[in-house]
Parts: structure tokens; C-alpha cells; sequence
């Protein structure tokens, strides 16, 4: 690789993109400009509402039922408090009227005063206060309301107290008093820390998709992409010297937007905070969040220039990182929810880690190894997503992808376009979403009719459809042949020792993300289901999953992928399998048992391996739940619900002997194929 016309390549970029004045305005005028502009005139306009808000009167109607001494004290307190107009009393008091007033916002407030008394036999007087939460001068009202009332009361007590000849002192049996250790630097941390990860992702996001669609995408469209192909520079040399343009405006994207903000918030801070308290944004934090995102802008980068690569067009492109985009936003506001800390667990997963570190960099309540963690699982996955990208610059298919996608009509002349990744997907998609919406419903209200109408009516039914109006024969197409009985007996002595394996890695992934023990009950109840009889149980758990199941995946959808090639048919129908299952918890385990199963489906042939594969291990998991406490050595390889971590090895060694007698069974075959 020759560094020098990779240098040629991204000056080049470098100045079609500085020639260009939008570059240069969205990327480095408006985020000098607009962030000043907009906090300083947020935060005045916001102040200015505040206090007009607070100088407003708040009308309140007095529903008075019980008309004594004690109730026309309580009316004079609400009249003689600040900012508080109480309307006269009417003749009829139509309830539904009051609440339409509210709801006008021409009453902010309605209180209603009973009495009743309590086992000492004191009159206590029951106000209620009738308001709307989502109007701010309603809300204020009630609080009013409750200030004036509050005062009230502690003079009816002391009343009482008088009465009985008793100090009003008795009642200070416990003082609170609060002291908030935090200092207010780090109070100011822990407020914009909620909300910086999020604008800081976008804006690398966002600031360059522009750049990176432009960069391939739109030579395509522009037609000068052939142009630079026959230069000097080879495929991998363009497409590093495309990826530090992108780079590059990013990171000066970010690290302008990251410097206003800093300066923004430093104004806002200093105008809001009174001249005695001494408030500090720690510029050194701003420096090391700075650093930390050099590694989500590079793995970033990489994937818009993958989109990039793959799209024939600007417009494609775009609509293509709008997922992205998305996906982003909502992971990146993991910063904003509470109860969510930076585990080791978090720490492996894009964009929550960076999220979430970013947080406590802002805290100052973070640690170097918890920085490592971050930036190198970053890395690793920027490694690979420079990789896809080089491979996708590479294939002649990719890159000059300029013909129209194939129609996903399936029937008539058209019905081989029924296996194809996009119908595939398509189909993938429409069950998922019934058995949210429908399949859910349906166990909700019963739960063994339930799951037999999803299996049957949700998985199998839209397959069976599809298959009939393409009119293929889905028997010969999905492998409904038979297969060597080898490969069942050897499937049967694999099922076990992977079942240990899978479980050993939930162990390990609960480690990392502790799973909630409400959730494990759960699971372990859908799986016992003390209610049914064992063979009703196998038929819901095992039966009907492994024969529905596998006719999508393994069926279907496997076949669908089927031209990508054997290894990335398998992971792509194992990682789908996972999703469907809607566990997020056992998205790993469950993932590594569908490749298993499509395995099986590739080396034999048959759908019935994978089948009986599935069907094995649901079976095992259901019998161990039931009767796991009657097998008499359960107690030395399992504690607390938990298997020995000292299995792995047998498992494990045992497992792979099968794997090899099963290569062994089917190596003719695949000769053959």
C-alpha cells in the first residue's frame, strides 16, 4: 500500500469537499454559530417564561360540603395566599363542568373539602385538589394550593395541642436534614453529562453521512467514479484515502461542535450560578471525551462508507443510513434513563459503552480499565468494519451496482424470486411482527392455545402461502428428504453436551449483564408449567417449535440465503432465529444453536436433522426443569440453579468428537453436492 497516493487521494477529496460551501457551512460555520445562538437564547427565553409563569394569578373554585368554622378558615387561607384568586361559591356544583373548565384552561384548579374522623375521634378534613398535570400554570396551582393548606394545618394542630395542654415540641420526634456531598462541579457534570453522549454521537453520525455519501455514492451518480478507478492508485489505496476524508471532516465536525458546546455551557453556567459559588467545567474532561470518540468516529466512518460503497446513488445512500441514524439515537440516550451503570457488559457494546462512559467522564467517576474496555471492543469492531468496506470497494457486483434490484414479485414467471435475501427478509419481518402483536395477545389471554396458533397460524401458515402462490414444491425445496440414520444418532449424542455448553455461556454472559431474576423465573416457568402434564408440556416446548420453527428457518429462510454461500446462510438464519425469540439475554446462546442447527441442514441435507436437533434440545431443557431434582448426581454439577463451570471441558471435548464423526457420515455427500 502506497501511502504517498493515499495522501494524492485525500488531499483530493479534501478540496472537492472544501470547495463545496455547504461543507464548509453545516460542518464548521453553524456549530461555532448556531450553539451560542441557540443555548444563550434557550436559556433566556426559558428564565423569561419562568418568571412570567410565576407573577401569573392561578384561579382556584372552592367546593366547600361541609361549611363549618374550620372549612371557611380553610377558604380565607387560600384567598389571603399570594398569587391565588378563589372564584365565589355557586349554587350547583356540576362536577363535569369544572373538569371541562380545566381542561380550557379557564379554572386552573377545583378543591373539594369533606370531613370524616379518625379512630381518635378527630375531625380531619379531606382536601382534595383537582388539576391538569400536563398544563404548567394548573400544575403550579396545586403547588400554591398545597403551600397555603400546609401552613393551615400546622396551626390546626397547634390548636389541638393547646387544648390538651401539650407542646407543640412533641411533635419533632425526628428531624431530617439534607446534605448533598456532591460539589457543583459535579452536579454540573451530572446534568449535562445526560445529555452530551447523545448530542455527540449524532453529530458524528450526521456530520458524516453527508461527507460519506457524497464520496462514492455520488460519484456513481455523477458518473466520474470510473475516472479515479483507472488512476495510478489501487481499490484498497482510494478506499483509505476516502476513509480519512471522512475522517478528517468528522473529526473537525466534532471537535468544533464539542469546543462551542464548551463554551456555551460555560456562559450559561456562569450567568445562572450567583458570584459566591465558584462553578468549573473540567476542560480535561472535554479533552478526554474528545479522545474517546476518535474510535466511534473511524468505526462510524467506516460503516458510511460501506453504505456508501453498496448504494448506487446519494438517495439510496441517505435512505440507507436513516437505519443507522436511528439506531444510534435510541442507544445513545441510555445516558439519559436511570439505574444504567457502566458494567463490563456495557462496556463491549457499541455505542452504549460510549454512551455511558462519556457520562462518567463527566462525573469524574470512571476508571482507565473501563476506558481500555471501551475503546478497544471499539476498535476491534472498527477493524472489521474497515475490512467490509475494503471487500465491498473490491467486488466488481458492489461497486458498479447501478441496475435496478430485482422486482419481489413471486408469482407466475416470477416465482423463483420467492428464495431470495430480500423476500427472505421481507417474510422474516412479517412474522416477527405478528407474533408481537398477535401471537403475543393470543398467549396472553391463553396460554397453550396461544403458543399452537402462533407455531401453526404465525411460522408456518405465511410460509406455506408464499410456497403455494410462487407454486413451488416447498418439499423439495426445503429438504423434506431422508438422511442417513447416522446422522441422527449422532445428533442425539451432540444435544446434550451442548445444551451444557449454551448454558455455561448464559452463565458467562449473566456475569456480564446480570439477567433479572424475574426474568429466570419466567423462563423457567414457561419452560415447567407445573399446570399441563409432560407430554401436553413437550408437545408446546419441543414438538411444535421444532417442526414450525425449523420450516421457516431452516426451511425457508435458510434456502433464501442459500447463494451467499454455507457460512454466511448459516449465520445470517442463526442470528435471525435469535431475534425472533425476542430474548435479549439468550440472543448469543440462542444464536449459537441455530448455526448448529444450520449446520445440520446444510451437511445432510434434510430438514428432519435440524428438526430433530431442535425438538432434542427443548425436550432436555423441559425434562432437567421438571425432574433436574430426582436425578441423583443433579447436586454435584449444579448449585443454586447454576451448572458446574468444570463441565465445559467434558462437554466441550465431547461435542467436538461428535462434530467430527458427523464430517465423517457426510463427507461423501458433500462430494456429491
Amino acid at each position: 500500500m502506497n501511502w504517498q497516493k493515499i495522501l494524492i487521494i485525500f488531499r483530493k477529496e479534501l478540496l472537492d469537499l472544501f470547495r463545496d460551501k455547504r461543507t464548509i457551512i453545516t460542518s464548521f460555520v453553524l456549530p461555532i454559530v448556531l450553539y451560542p445562538f441557540i443555548m444563550i437564547a434557550f436559556s433566556s427565553m426559558m428564565t423569561r417564561q419562568e418568571l412570567k409563569l410565576e407573577k401569573q394569578d392561578v384561579l382556584v373554585y372552592f367546593h366547600d360540603t361541609v361549611s363549618d368554622e374550620q372549612t371557611h378558615r380553610i377558604r380565607n387561607a387560600l384567598e389571603d395566599a399570594e398569587k391565588i384568586q378563589v372564584m365565589e361559591p355557586l349554587n350547583g356544583y356540576d362536577a363535569e363542568s369544572f373538569l371541562q373548565l380545566i381542561n380550557e384552561k379557564s379554572v386552573q384548579a377545583v378543591v373539594e373539602v369533606q370531613d370524616s374522623v379518625n379512630a381518635s375521634g378527630y375531625t380531619v378534613y379531606k382536601v382534595k385538589v383537582i388539576y391538569n398535570k400536563t398544563d404548567d400554570k394548573s400544575d403550579m396551582a396545586l403547588g400554591r394550593v398545597e403551600n397555603a393548606l400546609e401552613e393551615l394545618e400546622s396551626e390546626f394542630v397547634g390548636e389541638r395541642l393547646e387544648a390538651i395542654d401539650a407542646s407543640r415540641d412533641m411533635l419533632d420526634a425526628v428531624d431530617v436534614a439534607e446534605e448533598n456531598i456532591a460539589p457543583p462541579s459535579k452536579m454540573l457534570g451530572f446534568t449535562i453529562g445526560k445529555f452530551l453522549p447523545y448530542l455527540l454521537i449524532m453529530l458524528t453520525i450526521s456530520s458524516g453521512a453527508v461527507v460519506a455519501s457524497d464520496l462514492v455514492a455520488g460519484e456513481k451518480e455523477r458518473g466520474t467514479l470510473e475516472t479515479i478507478l483507472v488512476s495510478a492508485a489501487r481499490r484498497n489505496e482510494l478506499v483509505v484515502g476516502k476513509y480519512l476524508t471522512i475522517i478528517t471532516i468528522s473529526g473537525i465536525s466534532v471537535l468544533l461542535n464539542l469546543f462551542s458546546m464548551y463554551l456555551s455551557f460555560h456562559y450559561i453556567f456562569s450567568q445562572a450560578v450567583s458570584s459566591d459559588v465558584q462553578v468549573n467545567l473540567p476542560i480535561a474532561n472535554f479533552a478526554l471525551i474528545l479522545v474517546l470518540m476518535i474510535p466511534l468516529l473511524t468505526l462510524f466512518s467506516a460503516i458510511l462508507l460501506s453504505i456508501s460503497t453498496y448504494a448506487r446513488n446519494t438517495k439510496e445512500a441517505n435512505s440507507y443510513q436513516m437505519p443507522v441514524m436511528m439506531s444510534a439515537m435510541i442507544v445513545a440516550m441510555i445516558s439519559m434513563l436511570p439505574g444504567f451503570e457502566l458494567t463490563p457488559g456495557f462496556a463491549l457494546i457499541p455505542v452504549v459503552n460510549i454512551s455511558l462512559l462519556i457520562r462518567n467522564i463527566m462525573l469524574s467517576n470512571f476508571t482507565w480499565l473501563n476506558v481500555a474496555i471501551v475503546m478497544g471492543s471499539t476498535v476491534i469492531l472498527d477493524v472489521i468494519a474497515v475490512g467490509i468496506s475494503v471487500k465491498l470497494f473490491n467486488t466488481e457486483g458492489v461497486l458498479f451496482r447501478t441496475s435496478d434490484e430485482q422486482s419481489l414479485k413471486f408469482w407466475g414467471k416470477e416465482k423463483a424470486n420467492v428464495l431470495t435475501p430480500q423476500t427472505a427478509l421481507l417474510v422474516f419481518f412479517f412474522v416477527f411482527i405478528l407474533l408481537f402483536y398477535v401471537g403475543g395477545k393470543w398467549q396472553t389471554a391463553d396460554f397453550v392455545s396461544g403458543i399452537i396458533k402462533s407455531q401453526l397460524l404465525l411460522i408456518v401458515l405465511p410460509v406455506i402461502l408464499l410456497m403455494r402462490i410462487a407454486k413451488l414444491n416447498y418439499r423439495k425445496t426445503f429438504g423434506f428428504v431422508g438422511t442417513k440414520p447416522a446422522n441422527f444418532v449422532v445428533t442425539l449424542l451432540a444435544s446434550l453436551p451442548l445444551l451444557v455448553i449454551v448454558m455455561q455461556l448464559f452463565q458467562f454472559i449473566d456475569l456480564i449483564f446480570p439477567v433479572p431474576k424475574s426474568y429466570i423465573e419466567a423462563m423457567n416457568n414457561l419452560v415447567i408449567m407445573d399446570d399441563i402434564s409432560i407430554w401436553t408440556n413437550l408437545l408446546l416446548i419441543a414438538v411444535l417449535p421444532g417442526l414450525c420453527e425449523e420450516f421457516l428457518f431452516r426451511g425457508y429462510i435458510l434456502n433464501s440465503f442459500r447463494k451467499m454461500g454455507k457460512w454466511p446462510a448459516i449465520i445470517i438464519t442463526g442470528l435471525l432465529f435469535a431475534v425472533l425469540h425476542m430474548s435479549p439475554f439468550k440472543l448469543v446462546p440462542t444464536a449459537i444453536l441455530g448455526f448448529w442447527m444450520g449446520y445440520l441442514a446444510w451437511e445432510t441435507g434434510s430438514i428432519f436433522v435440524p428438526m430433530f436437533a431442535h425438538f432434542l434440545n427443548n425436550s432436555l431443557s423441559v425434562l432437567i426443569g421438571k425432574f433436574g431434582d430426582q436425578i441423583p448426581f443433579m447436586d454435584a454439577i449444579s448449585k443454586d440453579d447454576r451448572i458446574a463451570s468444570w463441565l465445559i471441558l467434558p462437554a466441550g471435548i465431547i461435542f467436538y468428537f461428535c462434530l467430527v464423526w458427523f464430517k465423517k457420515i457426510n463427507t461423501q455427500r458433500e462430494i456429491e453436492v
